[in-house]
């Protein structure tokens, strides 16, 4: 069993229906090489974990979704994307990262470059430990057809 099946079978976070459907759907695209290696990058540029990856979460669990990262109405659902950065916790001590003292600081907001309307803050991360997972980046010949 992995660790994102771990997680899943040991936490109590549900999704906007009491289930915990968009709580896996959210770790499976945190788990993602492609979401991984973003957020290594953001915390090897000192930068808010969140900083790379926030818009996509934003569209991606927008107010039609399983796990709404979004405003729903009047309720600012803060609930939902305290529980990302939870998940991201998990996902990124596979890696070896951890976040830095100093809680959500000044420092932690997120830059408007992102584009983020949602997410504001996030934790930055720095390799502290040892990493369980590491991500590879390949480069390959496209083949022609």
């Amino acid at each position: 069993m992995g660790f994102k099946d771990d997680f899943l079978r040991k936490t109590k976070m549900l999704n906007a229906h009491g289930v915990k459907v968009g709580v896996d759907e959210v770790m499976n695209f945190l788990v993602k090489p492609e979401s991984v290696n973003k957020m290594i990058i953001a915390s090897e540029m000192g930068l808010p974990v969140l900083t790379l990856i926030g818009k996509e979460l934003e569209i991606m669990f927008n107010e039609h979704s399983n796990f709404p990262v979004v405003y729903l109405g009047n309720d600012k659902n803060p609930t939902a994307r305290q529980n990302v950065g939870r998940m991201i916790k998990v996902v990124m001590e596979q890696y070896g990262y951890t976040p830095i003292d100093g809680g959500l600081s000044e420092q932690a907001r997120i830059p408007a470059v992102s584009g983020t309307d949602y997410f504001s803050t996030s934790a930055i991360y720095a390799k502290t430990g040892e990493a369980k997972l590491e991500i590879e980046v390949i480069s390959k010949e496209i083949e022609q057809h």
